[in-house]
């Protein structure tokens, strides 16, 4: 069970979950296509070519960027894994994230036409995962805050905010965004690597910070 529990640990890296909310949203079949009023907010009818580079910008200012930082850390020896299981070790990668996340952002404002289908949601998720990453950031330097969960409050929020705003939409991966949720947290717990109330409020963070992040774009758009 242990195993288990820390290939979880790895298959839901906080750093990779916003790539999979984008790519669940872009791919998973909508039957939006069918409803020309809903069509500015769906995702899955942006052309494969935007697709591409939507996931390559997320992926590299989301994951790979902040990966490098953190494996670079380590070979200098300032986090002694890159699950920096330390509070202490977290705080300057934390702050890198909070740079490449500002930079993605400004990135995709200046570069995605806001009447591109669906530039609400790609916004708001970029603006989403901001928040909740300096909201981290901030509590890291008093208590530590799960980032596991908090990765797995941005997917289910993302994917709550979306479909939210869709006329008909596939009920079950917004089930097994939860479910999977759970799972995370309590493989976490299993491995006694955070309390509950570190867990619950790491995945309010991202759930919330996700919210904000998208009404922001939707109300003052």
């Amino acid at each position: 069970m242990r195993i288990v529990s820390k290939i979880i640990s790895w298959v839901f890296l906080p750093l990779l979950t916003p790539v999979y909310a984008l790519a669940i949203a872009m791919y998973c079949f909508n039957l939006e296509e069918y409803y020309s009023s809903y069509q500015e907010n769906c995702l899955y009818l942006l052309p494969d070519e935007a697709k591409e580079v939507l996931l390559y910008l997320f992926g590299a200012f989301s994951f790979f960027a902040p990966a490098l930082t953190v494996l670079f850390l380590q070979t200098r020896g300032s986090v002694s894994s890159v699950m920096m299981e330390k509070r202490s070790e977290r705080i300057v990668p934390s702050v890198m994230v909070v740079l490449f996340g500002i930079s993605l952002l400004a990135i995709l404002l200046y570069k995605v036409p806001p009447e591109l289908s669906g530039s609400k949601f790609i916004f708001g998720l970029a603006l989403g995962s901001l928040i909740s990453v300096i909201s981290c950031t901030i509590l890291t330097f008093r208590w530590k805050v799960s980032l596991h969960a908090t990765g797995m409050g941005i997917l289910t929020g993302f994917l709550f905010m979306y479909y939210s705003k869709m006329l008909l939409f596939p009920l079950w991966i917004l089930v097994l965004a939860f479910i999977a949720s759970g799972i995370v947290m309590s493989a976490r717990m299993y491995l006694k690597l955070h309390s509950l109330s570190q867990l619950v409020v790491g995945f309010a963070i991202g759930f919330i910070g996700l919210v904000l992040g998208i009404k922001f774009f939707f109300f003052y758009s």
